[in-house]
């Protein structure tokens, strides 16, 4: 069985350490799917990477994007494994991350900065493009 999510659940799932999946198209119509940091802000959604990534040049020549953010339950006795996801399909664009402000922004959301000290803010001056996708269409949902 299937319900919706509550935006407090989505919100609640977007903020979380999860990594999202980033689907882009090539140019004969296959789709690539890449693990990729991301950090949700006013229904929008950020992620950087270094500018000689190939995803960079697929959604140069195809801006439409899909992204899915998922957690799993652990096993029940049952033999359910319940999911919570926010599937978005949308248009992104690309520019430079200037001074890296995204960059640190999203890798302060997935390292503990007591762990790391410092990690976020490592490789200062090599260049990052920033991704932002505005969704058309979201789906949330939760297996029960």
């Amino acid at each position: 069985m299937v319900r919706r999510l509550t935006t407090t659940e989505i919100s609640e799932l977007l903020a979380t350490d999860a990594v999202a999946r980033l689907a882009t198209v090539d140019v004969d119509g296959y789709p690539h799917v890449i693990p990729i940091w991301f950090l949700w802000v006013a229904d929008v959604f950020y992620l950087t990477s270094y500018p000689d990534r190939p995803h960079l040049e697929r959604i140069r020549n195809n801006p439409r994007v899909g992204l899915v953010i998922d957690l799993e339950d652990p096993l029940r006795a049952d033999g359910e494994r319940p999911n919570r996801q926010v599937r978005i399909v949308g248009d992104a664009t690309l520019s430079v991350d200037t001074d890296g402000t995204w960059t640190k922004r999203i890798r302060w959301k997935y390292m503990d900065r007591t762990v790391a000290p410092g990690a976020a803010e490592r490789n200062p001056n090599r260049e990052r493009i920033l991704i932002t996708v505005r969704p058309h269409d979201v789906t949330a949902v939760a297996s029960i």
